[in-house]
């Protein structure tokens, strides 16, 4: 009985009011709404639905189509580097521990070499003081030995943190790259077409909606670029004036 009464208004909605409850009732699958808004909608001489809501339907395609290819890529950068960033502290504890292995195996082929070289049989003496665990008779080699082993051990390190460093810095850039073109989305969104991005967004493209709250998520603590944003912005802006004369 409510909605009959209500019937009568729907005739009277304009192009773009007619276009912003058709996108409510498909984000909330209201199958039977989306019905009427599209069974009231005037029609004219050409045939098709009123060109003032046509034309909105058609631009928010559109841009977001655009949205999503250009943040499509940029998401994919983001988890590679997720996924380096969690695997290099077990890749670089591997490397460091070859790194030392391949020391001590090299200077243990050295300290053979040389003492066969000076006639000598056996191991050198070094090595049995080593494996009796002895370490009062390990002598001044053996500090110098794992003097070096240590140095070898922090350069490890520091090159495996200049990696952390600079996947950190790539992480940042595409973040606010990424926000940047979803902020310059969302006020395109706001002052063309009159709906909440997300919405728009799940209408077209329901599956990057979580990668879009993932994205909002990760960069809560970025600002967006001003230059960057203008210019997304006026492209956003472009595509949908194209359509929506």
């Amino acid at each position: 009985m409510k909605n009959r009464r209500l019937d009568k208004f729907y005739p009277s909605f304009t192009g773009e009011e007619r276009f912003q409850l058709h996108l409510e009732a498909l984000y909330r699958g209201d199958e039977a709404e989306v019905k009427r808004l599209l069974e009231s909608c005037p029609r004219k001489k050409y045939l098709m639905n009123e060109v003032d809501f046509a034309d909105r339907c058609e631009a928010g395609k559109e841009i977001a189509v655009m949205l999503c290819l250009a943040l499509a890529p940029l998401l994919a950068r983001l988890e590679t580097i997720e996924s380096i960033r969690k695997a290099l502290p077990y890749l670089s504890t591997s490397y460091i521990n070859q790194g030392v292995l391949a020391y001590l195996d090299g200077y243990q082929a050295g300290e053979k070499c040389a003492w066969e070289a000076a006639g000598k049989t056996g191991d050198p003496p070094e090595w049995k003081a080593r494996k009796g665990g002895d370490e009062g008779d390990e002598g001044p080699e053996m500090d110098q030995e794992m003097q070096s082993l240590r140095r070898l051990t922090k350069r490890l390190e520091k090159r495996s943190g200049a990696v952390v460093g600079a996947l950190e810095e790539l992480q940042r850039n595409v973040l606010e790259e990424a926000l940047t073109i979803w902020t310059a989305f969302a006020h395109c969104c706001s002052e063309e077409c009159g709906v909440e991005p997300e919405k728009l967004v799940k209408v077209w493209f329901e599956e990057m909606v979580s990668e879009i709250e993932r994205l909002r998520h990760l960069s809560d603590l970025l600002e967006v670029n001003p230059e960057t944003l203008k210019e997304y912005r006026a492209a956003f802006k472009k595509a949908w004036s194209q359509i929506v004369a």
